[in-house]
């Protein structure tokens, strides 16, 4: 038992590097290519290996080559049959395919050995949203959320995106403020936390919170014109009007090399003509 826990802590380390490495060969074929040889004449010097089969699937996985990676994959299973990892990543080759029922019924098989991996967790989520299953999703992302030490903000956005397909707005909208409280005064959170309270109807909420990111912006334009625009879905015209041509003299006053930007440049388009000018 401990020689296998070992095993499992050494796999699980070294797809960790394989995972870091993975987006710099994303770049070109050529170097995943190589990376892949490589492995093979370690395989052929240390052919008893599981962690070498099983990182030379990852990056068939990675490459798209399924069924190469599935090779690989069962030949790590047969040389260590107590391996749970392998069915992890089975599921993330099933879900990359694009057949999450298939990804979700051997995610499940490994969820019952790791009921608290957070990866296959959040992959099984991912699974579950593709097939429609967004409650359940969502359970899976907030079970891999308190898994985690520092969960990514992604992992926040993903469950509310989940809770918000299943109807479920205002815990989206809590769950965000939990990943603000946890993780800091991430703006894109809180750009979809705004969203979500313009949703409910929370304008008041919503115009507290685009006051709070601005206050903490060195830049001032768009949230000017996000008040505004908040202001003409509350009903409340001269106040958006007067947070329009705030947001006008923002941009009037930046220097040509920010104002000429396209993001600029529509950004002003869309105040002027909700100005009307």
């Amino acid at each position: 038992m401990r020689h296998f826990r070992f095993l499992c802590a050494l796999i699980a380390r070294s797809l960790l590097v394989v995972g870091l490495l993975l987006p710099s060969f994303a770049s070109a074929h050529g170097p995943l290519h190589e990376h892949i040889q490589r492995l093979t004449k370690e395989i052929e010097q240390f052919p008893d290996s599981a962690d070498l089969y099983l990182q030379r699937g990852e990056l068939h996985r990675h490459h798209q080559n399924w069924k190469s990676a599935l090779a690989d994959y069962t030949i790590a299973e047969s040389l260590a049959p107590s391996l749970a990892m392998v069915d992890l990543c089975r599921g993330k080759l099933f879900l990359d395919a694009g057949d999450p029922k298939q990804a979700k019924a051997v995610l499940d098989c490994f969820l019952a050995k790791a009921p608290n991996d957070a990866e296959g967790l959040l992959t099984r989520g991912r699974a579950l949203v593709q097939l429609g299953l967004h409650s359940p999703a969502a359970d899976d992302f907030t079970r891999a959320i308190q898994n985690l030490e520092m969960p990514q903000p992604e992992f926040y956005y993903e469950r509310s995106q989940a809770l918000v397909a299943a109807g479920r707005l205002i815990e989206a909208l809590h769950g965000i403020d939990e990943g603000i409280a946890r993780l800091g005064e991430i703006v894109t959170l809180q750009v979809y936390a705004i969203d979500l309270e313009i949703k409910l109807q929370c304008y008041d909420a919503a115009l507290a919170r685009v006051e709070k990111v601005a206050s903490q912006s060195p830049r001032k334009e768009k949230w000017l014109a996000r008040r505004g625009e908040i202001l003409q879905m509350a009903g409340r015209d001269e106040e958006a009007r007067q947070a329009f041509q705030a947001a006008l003299r923002e941009i009037e006053s930046l220097s040509s090399r920010h104002r000429n930007t396209k993001a600029v440049i529509d950004l002003e388009k869309r105040v002027r003509a909700a100005i009307g000018s």
